[in-house]
């Protein structure tokens, strides 16, 4: 469960959302970025809005935030590097929306959450519309850009 407090944080967990949210996605920028069509790739991380650090007006949930700040910081400075030697290609942080999931459910996913169905319709439409000046974006299922 997330931590509510700062007497709640653990090594353990810290360690687990980092290599989750953080050095998972990192290590699949590195190694599938060299994939990408130099023409009009693009790349697209799941982030969470509750990474970005504007966005935190309740606290908490610390281990994931930072887990998804990091990972956005990641994209971030990928995409800043990736424009120098592949300058056409997007590489975007995708915020799905919550989802109705196990991972949402015991934070009442069934009740505010979006069908999965819906949700990956939303992030393709999204995708189809990105492009090279998009890159190093946080975006939302609906396209909105969101602040980091």
């Amino acid at each position: 469960m997330p931590e509510k407090k700062l007497d709640d944080l653990s090594q353990t967990q810290l360690a687990e959302m980092f290599n989750i949210n953080g050095i998972g996605p990192a290590l699949t920028i590195k190694y599938f970025s060299k994939l990408l069509d130099p023409q009009h790739g693009v790349m697209a991380t799941l982030s969470a809005k509750v990474g970005g650090i504007e966005d935190n007006r309740l606290g908490g949930w610390y281990s994931y935030r930072a887990s998804k700040a990091a990972l956005n910081m990641i994209l971030k400075t990928a995409s800043i590097e990736l424009a120098r030697t592949k300058p056409n290609i997007a590489l975007i942080a995708l915020h799905p929306g919550t989802v109705n999931s196990r991972l949402s459910q015991p934070f009442r996913g069934q009740q505010i959450g979006r069908d999965p169905l819906e949700a990956v319709s939303d992030m393709f439409h999204v995708l189809e519309g990105v492009n090279k000046e998009d890159s190093g974006s946080f975006l939302s299922y609906s396209g909105e850009k969101l602040p980091w």
